[in-house]
């Protein structure tokens, strides 16, 4: 049996991450989180022109202190064209929020700033010279990177990509999952309140791996149950890893009479196992291999183990398969709230629990129960922390990796910041 420690699975998956297809994208689709495969550059100055960012007058340089009436020869709306048009000393030209502003303009004079008299006015105070206008090219010029190969491509991105006039980039293919839960305790649907048989509980694991899934924009294409039967658990692994690039199976990755998924991953065309039992607690049994499609791993058939399991490691190599080529288990420091003393053992010990903020600093608090057997605290987790020792002091540093959410799981890829730099700006 192929036991390895923490750092010696991860080390294997990374040798084995399956290269991606890459195919053009359409920043006019329907918005489906996508993972850039090459960097993407600016189409067009952002703003194309410079702008007003406030409803008011648009003025010379002349008359940014002066205090006599300014006669109004324009009016510019947003979407109007101000070519031809200028300002001269002595002249207002109205503008609106996103106008394009009038050659010859300094400043824009918010309307709550003037004093308006038939077609003058008359400034209530100076104004210092570019204010509440926007340059042409300041948020990004054109040619400038904008994003990154590896980063994600969601609503946010594609608005950004829409602006730049980016209408097509180069992504990875989206993969395509599969889930086969096995194990013939468990119940597949709704029944009466306490009217489950003796002996089984319902099915759960499948809940959070396809909701986590759909977040890294895996489509997960199947989700299929199989009872203690090795026949019937072989087939159906080995039907769900030729339609789908990453097969997940849970239950029966140990090792008694009634445990299969070692023989459904190795009925499967591809290389050998990677690693079948890893130095973690929980989730000890752990089995890996590449498929001749993609990848396979087979996780604990405990629901709270599973967790661990495919956040730990699962998701990290995911994000290194869809492209995220930075992502790695546990990359994020914190401190650790409380005292935490646990039996000295050669595993690893993943804590589940709660990461949140306070002024800069990221605290982690381990869930009060950590037994493989308790479910309910996934309800408030939101990350994991790394333990290796058997004991960590309050205040002390530990790793950690969110679990939840898709905004901060971004923090699992360490991605390099993609803004154009131009100085802080406060507006």
């Amino acid at each position: 049996m192929d036991l390895v420690t923490f750092d010696e699975a991860w080390a294997r998956l990374e040798r084995h991450v399956p290269a991606m297809e890459t195919a053009p994208w359409s920043s006019w689709h329907a918005v489906e989180p996508r993972w850039l495969a090459c960097d993407v550059a600016a189409a067009v100055d952002l703003p194309p022109f410079s702008r007003s960012m406030m409803d008011g007058y648009a003025i010379h340089a002349d008359d940014l202190r002066t205090t006599s009436p300014l006669r109004v020869v324009a009016d510019v709306r947003a979407g109007d064209a101000a070519m031809g048009l200028s300002v001269k000393p002595g002249e207002a030209v109205r503008v609106r929020t996103g106008a394009p502003v009038p050659a010859g303009t300094a400043a824009v004079v918010r309307n709550e700033w003037v004093e308006a008299v038939g077609d003058t006015v008359r400034l209530l105070r100076a104004v210092p010279a570019g204010e509440s206008v926007q340059p042409q090219g300041d948020d990004a010029r054109r040619g400038d990177v904008i994003a990154r190969a590896g980063q994600l491509v969601d609503g946010q991105t594609q608005a950004v990509l829409r602006s730049a006039s980016v209408h097509e980039s180069v992504c990875h293919r989206p993969l395509i999952a599969a889930i086969l839960s096995t194990g013939s305790e468990l119940v597949t649907g709704p029944r009466a309140k306490g009217a489950l048989p003796p002996g089984q509980v319902y099915a759960a694991t499948d809940a959070f791996l396809r909701s986590a899934l759909a977040q890294l924009g895996v489509s997960v294409a199947a989700v299929e149950h199989a009872e203690d039967d090795r026949g019937a658990i072989v087939e159906a692994a080995e039907r769900l890893a030729s339609a789908a690039d990453l097969l997940l199976v849970t239950g029966g990755a140990s090792v008694g009479d009634a445990d299969y998924a070692r023989d459904a991953l190795e009925h499967l065309e591809g290389a050998p196992l990677l690693f079948e039992r890893v130095w973690m607690r929980p989730g000890a049994p752990l089995l890996a291999r590449p498929t001749a499609r993609g990848f396979a791993f087979a996780l604990s058939g405990n629901p709270a183990a599973a967790y661990v399991q495919f956040h730990a490691l699962v998701v990290p190599f995911v994000l290194r398969w869809l492209g995220a080529s930075q992502a790695r288990p546990f990359p994020i420091t914190a401190l650790i709230e409380g005292d935490v003393r646990v039996k000295p053992v050669k595993h690893t010990r993943v804590l589940r629990g709660r990461l949140h903020q306070r002024g800069a600093t990221l605290f982690f608090r381990p869930e009060d129960k950590q037994s493989s057997g308790s479910l309910t605290g996934l309800v408030s987790t939101n990350a994991i922390a790394r333990m290796d020792g058997d004991h960590l002091a309050d205040g002390e540093p530990v790793a950690v990796a969110w679990t939840r959410g898709w905004l901060p799981s971004l923090g699992l890829m360490e991605l390099p910041h993609t803004g154009v730099a131009r100085g802080l700006q406060d507006g």
